[in-house]
């Protein structure tokens, strides 16, 4: 017995065959418009899956939206009983039926059939924002790169909204003119609230916020006066933050430009140039560690990782789309694969095959067309996605007035961090963009 449901987007006709037994259940309504407009498009599903979908009060909680049943718990000759039925609504019923259960009845909406007969529709039902990526050097960024003013973003909708919207297209944006008032003891956090507005803080071992301020016998590179290369933060984490802000305080120094650029740009590039180079680094794996004052995290990833669900192309998407980079010297730990003596000839040149591929990342990365550079000014809060932009600091020089070691809160170059996670940040995004 055949357990397939097809359903053919051609026409608001209905049918349903019953070719000798229970074996095929064929509804035919509206073509796909977003899919191939002019064409017949039919989509076939396994009952089990078919059912799977139900929504009923039965099948999902009212309330809460989630599922009653698990997936193993349908019978594997689960079948329509008799022909589908379109109700008051326009809505699809299906009376199924097994040996094993009793018969359940359910109901589609044709929105909800389109969408599980399209891999375009159900990727723009979540993933829609996506298309309005736009891929930068440091002239295009000026462009595109959106900033508000700090009080415009925590009470006005629409600017909050073209700050989140604009964070995810460049990957950049900026907050103007925040307050600078508040010591490392206050209760309220600026750069805290400003995330909070998005969505739920992660919190590492850092704590929920932390400072960026130069230190004697520094734990972290960056809370020293020397030159920060690019790189993400906490790559050695499962789940590196996505999203980062740093709140500027204080900034008197001499030097300490931030530097920014786009990873998926650079990757992008080399894709163009150099495939073999590009696909080198999906692949090797690359260790990042933070080993130093009680801690010891590390994880293991490829320096470009590719979204493996979503690859068919479309007009808004390449053939090949970018995940996330994974970039930071800083935290690599000794390379652990294809590097002892007792290797193969065959994994040393592996290996050397993947330096002249990070060499080719680089060597466009690096170019000053890349970099995007500017300076803190107090009041200032960049806001960046961790997994695509990289950022560094010019190495800076403090004024004499000022010691590295101040705990009167009189840094003479202060920022003021936090972390929101991807998912969240992502939630937020579905919500303005009307997913």
């Amino acid at each position: 017995m055949s357990r397939l449901s097809s359903f053919s987007c051609v026409s608001r006709q209905l049918a349903f065959y019953r070719p000798g037994s229970w074996s095929t259940c064929n509804v035919i309504f509206n073509q796909l418009k977003d899919l191939r407009p002019y064409s017949t498009v039919p989509a076939t599903f396994e009952n089990a899956l078919l059912r799977d979908a139900c929504s009923c009060s039965k099948c999902v909680d009212t309330s809460t939206q989630q599922k009653r049943f698990s997936t193993g718990q349908i019978p594997l000759d689960v079948h329509p009983k008799w022909a589908v039925q379109v109700n008051k609504n326009e809505e699809y019923e299906i009376t199924w039926t097994a040996q094993e259960s009793e018969d359940h009845v359910s109901v589609y909406s044709q929105e909800l059939i389109e969408q599980l007969a399209s891999p375009l529709r159900r990727y723009n039902n979540r993933w829609r924002f996506v298309r309005d990526t736009k891929l930068w050097d440091a002239e295009t960024l000026k462009e595109n790169l959106v900033s508000r003013s700090y009080d415009d973003y925590m009470k006005d909708d629409e600017a909050f909204k073209d700050v989140v919207l604009g964070l995810y297209s460049s990957g950049l944006a900026f907050i103007e003119r925040a307050p600078t008032t508040e010591s490392t003891s206050d209760l309220e956090i600026v750069v805290e609230n400003i995330a909070r507005k998005i969505g739920y803080i992660k919190e590492t071992f850092y704590g929920s916020s932390w400072d960026v301020i130069s230190l004697p016998d520094a734990k972290n590179i960056a809370y020293t006066s020397e030159n920060l290369p690019l790189h993400m933060d906490l790559l050695y984490y499962e789940s590196p933050p996505g999203v980062q802000l740093l709140h500027c305080i204080a900034n008197s120094a001499e030097g300490g430009e931030s530097v920014y650029a786009d990873s998926f740009h650079v990757a992008y590039k080399l894709l163009e140039v150099d495939p073999i180079s590009f696909y080198t680094l999906t692949k090797f794996p690359i260790t990042f560690h933070y080993r130093n004052d009680g801690y010891h995290y590390m994880c293991t990833r490829p320096l470009i990782e590719l979204d493996n669900f979503y690859m068919n192309p479309t007009p808004e998407h390449p053939p090949v789309r970018i995940k996330c980079v994974n970039y930071s010297p800083p935290f690599q730990a000794p390379f652990e694969h294809f590097v002892t003596q007792s290797e193969t000839a065959e994994n040393h040149a592996e290996f050397r095959t993947f330096l002249r591929a990070f060499k080719a990342f680089e060597g466009i990365l690096y170019n000053k067309s890349e970099l995007f550079e500017t300076r803190f000014k107090p009041g200032d809060v960049a806001l960046f996605m961790n997994r695509r932009v990289l950022h560094s600091r010019r190495e800076f020089r403090l004024p004499p007035a000022t010691d590295a070691d101040n705990t009167d809160g009189n840094y003479g170059r202060w920022l003021k961090g936090t972390y929101l996670d991807i998912d969240s940040f992502h939630s937020k995004l579905r919500q303005l963009s009307g997913l």
